[in-house]
């Protein structure tokens, strides 16, 4: 038995990988299509806790849309997360020359917010429309991530195929209606595949980049 002990020692200090999960890295790239063009970029930075509970995302995407005119679109954000409740978020947004700056902390009462420096107070019952999360699917209260607004939705859940690189994903698909319009798909691993929804005015499609 005090063998035993020994060994199982031995294996939480001096192998912890062993012993303990660890927090990962990981990148994603998906295309942002409009009406069947690709027109754009996203480029995610997930860094997943040991619980594999997301605590920091970076989103950057980038969109030119091509008409009579160009037509940009860019995004930075950050936003920090702990046992899955948003801690603080910051980012930039220029919609074709029209800046937004947004930031967030969360405090005991609710999220102490700045858009273009003029201070907002959102509920902590209000989850931002960033489509990365599962956890979006399950709030009917959400705020904008580009001027905070406040989003009353509904959501209805529905089972789909998505195919990405010739292979197909078994989804749940979800459609909110209300005060934002978008569908979003996940996979079995509660892991973003696709989305459908608004920016600058125009529905398009964002879906994952095959591996």
């Amino acid at each position: 038995m005090i063998r035993y002990i020994y060994a199982l020692l031995f294996i939480a200090v001096f192998v912890p990988g062993l012993a303990f999960a660890e927090k990962t890295q990981k990148n994603l790239f998906a295309s942002v299509l409009y009406k069947g063009d690709r027109i754009g970029h996203v480029h995610l930075t997930m860094i997943k806790n040991e619980m594999g509970e997301i605590e920091e995302l970076r989103a950057n995407a980038s969109v030119s849309f091509l008409g009579l005119e160009v037509y940009g679109f860019d995004q930075n954000l950050k936003e920090t997360w702990e046992n899955g409740e948003l801690q603080a978020m910051s980012g930039k947004t220029d919609d074709n020359g029209t800046p937004h700056e947004i930031s967030l902390n969360r405090d005991t009462t609710g999220y102490r917010a700045v858009y273009n420096k003029k201070d907002l107070t959102l509920p902590l019952d209000a989850f931002p429309t960033s489509p990365w999360h599962y956890q979006i699917t399950e709030n009917k209260l959400l705020f904008n991530i580009v001027d905070f607004g406040l989003l009353n939705v509904k959501i209805a859940k529905s089972s789909d195929t998505v195919k990405i690189g010739g292979k197909d994903i078994a989804t749940e698909k979800f459609d909110f209606t209300g005060d934002w319009e978008a569908r979003l798909w996940f996979d079995a691993n509660k892991e973003f595949v696709k989305g459908e929804y608004d920016v600058s005015g125009r529905q398009v499609t964002v879906i994952l980049d095959p591996e």
